[in-house]
């Protein structure tokens, strides 16, 4: 495969952006196979944003011939306090996820937080000469981005938990670095002390989209930047209705959609055309509407500039969209969901 191909995989959504395409470039002329990386803190149930979104592209770069690392970041969830620190618990739910991530990026190595951390010294050295580059204020802004805000009480484990970061790109030998938009901070704190450290190899960083919450788009501040709208807005696993779990039920599913945020002929911030745009097209290449032949007849849509062109022009209605989005969205989940189904309710218990 030529490198403008490659580059043309990697590029395509959910990417949405690239820092730099000469960065790139310069990894793809350099390797056959570059590594990558994109981690998951152990926070909650994986919802469809991660899985069929983040782990889409994960899929584009195994593609374009990237060996592709996926990290189970258990130690970063006792930083972040998430799962209430219980290791047990903790050790439970990485086991889910690094068999869900299995079966839905099956050429990805997954790594384990505690199995790269354990008896590496170089990786606590990278951690301290990390933290003795990073001054306070820029720490508290890669935390502030991640959805939290300046009056948040901050402790120091978090504080610890972006330099882990900016070693785990170190300690996995990686040349492109794979995150949402919301790490995006973390990533720009990394080329700066990675340059400041003497590192002069080539890194690329890519961002990929965070798919919208179902809930009704949150007022910003009128000067907020793309990463803090993009921020707020995104699903959120803790907030009921926001986001579609991976294992939820068909009627977990069409319940959601069909309470999301969609009025009629609004195409921007229309989170249900998000899971066309993002999900069903992508995954399926097409969707169907069906609908009484008084209110238009069934229709077949092949790309998703038709499905938004003709809902801008109201000549679909909201609930005609949301149940078609709604039987899309189940044919995509019910075939990973059903590999769970004898072990859900243990799984659900354990980020209960």
């Amino acid at each position: 495969m030529d490198i403008q191909t490659k580059i043309d995989i990697i590029k395509s959504d959910p990417t949405e952006e690239i820092i730099t395409d000469e960065d790139l470039v310069s990894v793809l002329e350099t390797k056959e196979h570059p590594k990558h990386y994109v981690g998951f803190e152990i926070s909650g149930m994986l919802h469809v944003g991660h899985i069929l979104v983040v782990g889409k592209k994960v899929n584009d770069l195994a593609k374009a011939g990237v060996d592709t690392q996926l990290l189970i970041a258990d130690w970063h969830t006792v930083a972040n306090q998430k799962l209430g620190g219980d290791w047990d618990r903790i050790k439970k739910a990485a086991e889910f996820y690094k068999k869900l991530f299995s079966i839905t990026c099956p050429k990805s190595k997954i790594v384990l937080g505690s199995d790269l951390y354990h008896n590496n010294d170089e990786y606590w050295q990278e951690v301290m000469k990390i933290s003795a580059k990073t001054t306070i204020a820029r720490a508290t802004r890669t935390l502030i981005i991640q959805g939290r805000s300046e009056k948040d009480t901050l402790h120091v484990s978090q504080y610890i938990y972006p330099m882990m970061q900016v070693a785990d790109i170190r300690a996995l030998d990686v040349d492109i670095s794979h995150a949402g938009m919301d790490q995006r901070k973390v990533h720009m704190l990394a080329r700066e002390v990675f340059g400041e450290l003497g590192n002069k190899r080539p890194l690329a960083l890519l961002h990929t989209h965070l798919l919208q919450s179902l809930l009704e788009p949150p007022k910003v501040r009128e000067n907020a930047t793309k990463e803090e709208i993009t921020t707020a807005m995104k699903m959120s696993k803790s907030k009921p209705g926001s986001s579609i779990k991976i294992l939820a039920s068909n009627d977990e599913i069409s319940k959601i959609i069909s309470s999301g945020w969609c009025p009629e002929g609004i195409v921007d911030e229309n989170p249900v055309l998000g899971l066309c745009k993002y999900i069903i097209f992508p995954h399926l290449g097409k969707m169907n509407i069906e609908r009484d032949r008084k209110y238009g007849g069934d229709i077949e849509f092949t790309s998703y500039t038709e499905i938004e062109k003709y809902f801008s022009e109201k000549k679909l209605h909201p609930m005609d969209l949301k149940n078609a989005v709604s039987s899309s969205m189940i044919k995509i989940i019910e075939p990973i969901s059903s590999k769970f189904r004898n072990e859900k309710a243990d799984i659900e218990k354990l980020f209960a």
